[in-house]
């Protein structure tokens, strides 16, 4: 009790000493009141920032306010001589002459040394100075630069040793996101994303795109595992990085409403130069002529007809985006609501994407040793796309719609006098088989509808100090219906009844962990961490396919299956997979000098064998910061410099459940619409030895900092090889199995990364910031079983194997004969490899990789005052694509449209199919892009406008590219790995303009 008496009459004293204080300032002659506002780089009013009084009395008599929550403050000053000295953590210092101005406005910049910038890593945070891993990081602040309609968009370019690709320019469609390049050929190369420390499910039925769900504003931070001792926590799923992404919360004594919106127009960046009808009129005759054929009557009939296919289906579509937010709280609860919705149309007719979703995450603090964290989110997406119009035959060029787009022949109108639409298929010497793309963009259904709800609760105990348990309960359920339909309008349909489709998936998705952090100091300067847990997450999926055909009219399409005449068997799955692991950490750091660390996770896997449903993944890093040693923390120039070096295993077992057993699959024994499914057997050779891959990196990194980081760079090498490769191998027939799932390679990728920052102009009105990133990689199979190569990717419609796996060579390179020339006949020649006389399979080689050797990004800020110019440029070195669209446009035994300019190798017009696949149309995908451009200017605030900022921006605006396609960031198998860089009438990518609008009261 008389402690607490002592407290009281202290602190009574203290509030008495400064109100005295206080008033002797307010009575000294000529002191009069500055007022101001305290703003961030974004204009956002900073509350607790420190603003004294240089030079007045001692330093216990300094005179000083901070500001409050808004960021406004008040303080007393003597004289215009007066010089207030402005600072804040993690913010520049600023001193500030008052002058005769009775209002001071300051914007602090952000601070150049990063080194004590907390980032998310497995199951806790670090200081990016205590890091001893690979980590590249990207704030809430530079996701907001880019209006992106989904995340990754915003993550291009901008993460060293990280590659994001489109799918295809469509609306809603969906990315890969590769770290330090491809490591399976079966299990998956997508790192493993986990949202507020639920890891999402990478699974391939899902066939869905998990960050395009999320909405970009509601990301407070990003952050990509990289290295083995960072991803080693996560086990059998760190194999391919891991990236780990935070959603806002609310802050302690600041309540914020925050809306931003933009609206923008969408164009096809390129468009192809393709015959008119008069200059096709002409082609054909000649093709004829030299084919010995006569001017048919359906040739002749077309003389005036000049249809542009390109103009009648590309349009410029709209995009408008809304996010509402509301964010606050106290010292014991803070909240964060938010809500979006996005609609873009597509660049072609019928594509549509929108997006709504809502968020809610809250903080509460219940007691001094009891915490609480909630998270949830709902989301429902539709996505009206431009697949192909059977709904399954991928392979095929002409029943693409952008296909279809490229080769209908310009001499048929889209649509006949009596209202039918056109046949483009009316050339009897033409064994394309092309729909009209006009009735499949007005008659046709692609319908993709995800309906996702996703939350989890955190609960902390500390029952002592520096020891706190988490228990983790969290969940994901996801519904995706898919509806196809092909209308009785259509040409194609020749029966003359419709055709419809309908897929239903429902996944549910549960995780539940504890794990208990320890943290203290063993002796001064010595701390250490340690982490030990348990985690148990299963999914459940129920999959559902129908089909039906014979409807005998369109009005209820396929949501009656009961008025089709032909009702097919359903197709009904139940996929169940569970991991189940313990894991632990240790940490330990000496005087911010020496830094230890070292992990272990043990998985255990239901998708697996009886013999390996167990494997341990351990790893060990050690850093050494040299700037913080003696004889370095008074150099003037050197802020930073640290060496890092880890090792460790993780894996990957990202294959389907079930593929170690015997299976009896369903399966479509057609290609076309309406022709079923059927039931039958598939037996797969079980196999009791299959195992996890597992991916064996050591890292080695460099990080360097000069004038308080003013300039910055780091530098990692790693080599990283994965074993164990998983793949379905083919048996032959004495084996009484057609397949087994086996383990049969390795794979290694080795590379280097490169990031340089600088700081060029930090002064009160200026600022220009330049970021760089470069990075290398050599992707190279080491081993395959009994040194075999092993084809993948099929066969496409020229029924030739697109790419094999062989050792020396990178994962799945592109296959083929090489182009020698055309003999005195005008026909096609081979490079004879091994001079036989014949050419063969045995001739064929590889012919480059769809992978590319080197990514980079580039991206600058430049402000002055209350204007900010950003550009970012990305681009990709070294890749290659199979353009299946430039064969069409060039084999004369098409007949239909053809590039206006044809390459060299293209030979005279004739009905024989004189071209084949070769290395004529694997093409250069490499390409530099101006990815961003953004101007933006921040208007005036006051008492209730706290933040506006107006700007405009264009996105794709330039591309710089020697691939003579709509565009090379391109792939038709974006879920396959060893069908990568194959364009098959993919949708065109776009260019965008955008105004947008951010405020904040």
């Amino acid at each position: 009790m008389t402690k607490n008496v002592y407290q009281s009459l202290c602190t009574g004293f203290l509030g008495l000493l400064l109100m005295l204080v206080h008033l002797s300032a307010l009575a000294q002659p000529g002191n009069r009141t500055v007022s101001g506002t305290v703003t961030d780089e974004k204009g956002d009013g900073l509350p607790g920032v420190s603003i004294v009084l240089k030079g007045i009395g001692t330093p216990d008599q300094m005179r000083g306010t901070t500001s409050d929550a808004n960021g406004q403050f008040k303080i007393q000053v003597p004289n215009q001589n007066a010089t207030l000295t402005v600072s804040f953590v993690g913010y520049a210092s600023q001193q500030i002459t008052v002058g005769n101005r009775s209002t001071v406005d300051v914007q602090l910049a952000a601070d150049n040394k990063s080194l004590d910038e907390v980032v998310v890593v497995g199951y806790g945070t670090q200081k990016k100075s205590d890091l001893t891993g690979s980590v590249s990081s990207l704030r809430s602040e530079s996701i907001k630069e880019i209006p992106a309609t989904s995340l990754e968009q915003a993550m291009q370019g901008r993460l060293a040793g990280v590659q994001i690709q489109q799918s295809s320019g469509q609306p809603g469609a969906g990315v890969s996101i590769r770290v330090r390049g491809v490591t399976s050929i079966a299990g998956g190369n997508e790192p493993l994303i986990v949202i507020d420390g639920l890891p999402q499910v990478n699974s391939d039925v899902r066939s869905s795109n998990v960050l395009a769900t999320i909405n970009p504003q509601d990301i407070e931070s990003i952050e990509v595992l990289k290295d083995a001792s960072s991803t080693a926590i996560y086990g059998s799923r760190g194999a391919n990085g891991v990236v780990i992404i935070t959603t806002k919360s609310g802050k302690s004594g600041v309540t914020r409403i925050s809306y931003d919106t933009y609206v923008g127009v969408q164009q096809v960046r390129k468009r192809l130069d393709l015959m008119n009808g008069s200059e096709f009129l002409a082609y054909t005759n000649q093709l004829l002529t030299n084919s010995k054929q006569p001017i048919t009557a359906e040739v002749t009939n077309a003389k005036n007809a000049n249809t542009d296919w390109q103009n009648e289906l590309f349009r410029s579509a709209v995009q408008q985006n809304h996010n509402l937010s509301l964010a606050g709280g106290s010292d014991r609860v803070q909240y964060f609501v938010s809500g979006n919705y996005l609609k873009q149309d597509g660049v072609v007719r019928g594509t549509n994407y929108t997006r709504g979703g809502l968020r809610f995450n809250l903080n509460a603090s219940l007691s001094k040793r009891f915490s609480v964290a909630t998270r949830f989110t709902a989301s429902r997406s539709v996505q009206n796309g431009a697949s192909p119009p059977d709904g399954t035959n991928t392979q095929n060029f002409g029943k693409s719609v952008i296909g279809s787009i490229v080769i209908a022949p310009p001499t048929v109108a889209p649509i006949n006098p009596d209202g039918s639409y056109g046949n483009v298929r009316p050339y009897s010497f033409s064994g394309l088989d092309v729909e009209n793309p006009l009735a499949f963009a007005n008659e046709a259904i692609d319908r993709r509808t995800i309906t996702r709800f996703q939350g989890g609760i955190d609960l902390k105990f500390q029952p002592i100090q520096g020891l706190t348990n988490t228990f983790r309960l969290g969940f994901d359920n996801l519904e995706r219906r898919t509806d196809a339909y092909l209308s009785r309008l259509l040409p194609q349909v020749s029966s003359g009844a419709g055709i419809g489709r309908l897929g239903l998936l429902n996944s549910f998705n549960v995780l539940a962990e504890d794990f208990l952090e320890y943290k203290r100091e063993l002796t001064p300067g010595l701390v250490a961490e340690a982490i030990v847990g348990a985690s148990f997450q299963t999914e459940r999926q129920d999959i559902t396919n129908l089909e039906a055909s014979g409807y005998l009219s369109d009005d209820l399409k396929n949501y009656n299956f009961a008025a089709a005449t032909n009702v097919n068997k359903p197709q009904t799955d139940i996929i169940r997979n569970t991991i189940i692991s313990a894991f632990g950490r240790v940490r330990v750091n000496y005087k911010e000098r020496y830094l230890l660390s070292a992990s272990l996770r043990r998985d255990g896997s239901s998708v697996f064998s009886k013999n390996n449903k167990y494997a341990n993944f351990p790893s060990v890093g050690a850093g050494w910061n040299i700037s913080q040693e003696e004889f370095l923390k008074t150099n003037r120039y050197l802020s930073n410099l640290k060496l890092r070096a880890s090792w460790g295993q993780s894996g990957n077992q990202a294959i389907q459940p079930y593929q170690s057993l015997s299976l009896g699959n369903t399966v479509n024994t057609g290609q076309g619409a309406g022709t079923g499914l059927s039931v039958g057997l598939s037996p797969t050779l079980p196999n009791d030895n299959l195992t996890w891959e597992t991916t064996t990196q050591t890292n080695f990194g460099l990080d360097l900092g000069f004038l308080n980081d003013r300039y910055r760079g780091s530098i990692d090498y790693y080599v990283k090889t994965t074993g164990s490769l998983l793949a379905t191998v083919q048996l032959p027939p004495s084996a009484g199995y057609n397949t087994i799932v086996d383990n049969v390679g390795e794979v290694q990728n080795k590379g280097v990364e490169l990031v340089l920052g600088a700081t060029l102009i930090n002064t009160a009105d200026w600022r220009l910031n330049v970021d760089a990133n470069v990075s290398w990689n050599q992707n190279r199979v080491t081993k395959t079983k009994d040194n075999r190569d092993l084809q993948s990717g099929g066969s496409n419609d020229a029924s030739q194997t697109l790419s094999i796996i062989r050792v020396g060579e990178p994962l799945s390179s592109f296959y083929g004969p090489k182009f020698s020339g055309f003999d005195d006949k005008g026909k096609q020649t081979w490079v004879d490899q091994n001079n036989d006389g014949k050419i063969t399979s045995a001739d064929f080689v590889t012919l480059g990789s769809p992978y590319p050797t080197m990514i980079y990004g580039l991206i600058t800020s430049l402000s002055y005052k209350k204007v900010t110019f950003l550009m970012t440029w990305q681009g990709v070195e070294g890749a290659k694509v199979n353009n299946v669209g430039l064969y069409a446009l060039t084999t004369p035994v098409l007949g239909f449209n053809r590039l206006r300019s044809a390459p060299d190798y293209f030979p005279v017009p004739a009905t024989s199919d004189v071209l084949n696949r070769s290395d004529l149309f694997i093409e250069d995908a490499s390409y530099l892009r101006l990815k961003n451009i953004r101007l933006d200017y921040r208007l005036p605030t006051g008492r209730v406008l706290k933040n506006a900022s107006v700007y405009v921006s264009g996105q794709n605006l330039l591309t710089y590219t020697k691939y003579s396609g709509f565009d090379p960031e391109v792939n038709a198998f974006s879920g396959n790995d060893v069908r990568q860089g194959v364009d098959l009438g993919s949708y065109p990518a776009v260019k965008a303009y955008t105004l947008g609008l951010s405020v904040s009261f």
